[in-house]
């Protein structure tokens, strides 16, 4: 195996960061064993805690976003427009969840409600490296050629 292979490098990112997102939305729909309350306990953190409007709406987009862009990026199916959403999805999160203002430390010294940004800001950099390199030619969505006719 070559040293320098892209292909390789885009499906063990888009694999990865996939298979993080479709846990944590499992986690929001079902609850254990995915990590996570399901979906009674989202939506009681998105109303009790993260105040959102419209929670229980709130809820089920957020899980879709996780799990379905999770999946999609598993399979290499549409990776450009689901890594934005991804990303942006994950910036939401950490303005709204309070990483931000928690500082970079996700651990923030062992307290669960102070997680900091470093996660959120992994997960963001890695949902843009999947929507500017595209699935990668071990996908399903992958692009075709450019055309030579004119």
């Amino acid at each position: 195996m070559k040293g320098n292979n892209p292909a390789l490098g885009l499906f063990i990112l888009r694999v990865v960061v996939g298979v993080v997102f479709l846990m944590h939305g499992l986690g929001k729909l079902i609850g254990p064993p995915f990590p996570g309350p399901g979906m009674a306990g989202w939506t009681g953190m998105l109303r009790d805690v993260l105040h959102f409007p419209v929670p229980g709406l709130m809820a089920w987009i957020g899980m879709l976003i996780e799990a379905g862009g999770g999946l999609a990026l598993i399979l290499g199916v549409a990776a450009a427009p689901v890594g934005w959403l991804l990303a942006l999805y994950m910036v939401v999160a950490a303005v709204t969840g309070g990483h931000f203002a928690a500082g970079f430390d996700v651990f923030h010294f062992g307290d669960p409600m102070k997680r900091g940004y470093e996660y959120n800001l992994t997960l963001i950099a890695a949902s843009l490296c999947v929507a500017f390199g595209g699935p990668g030619s071990w996908a399903l969505g992958k692009p075709q050629p450019p055309s030579m006719t004119t």
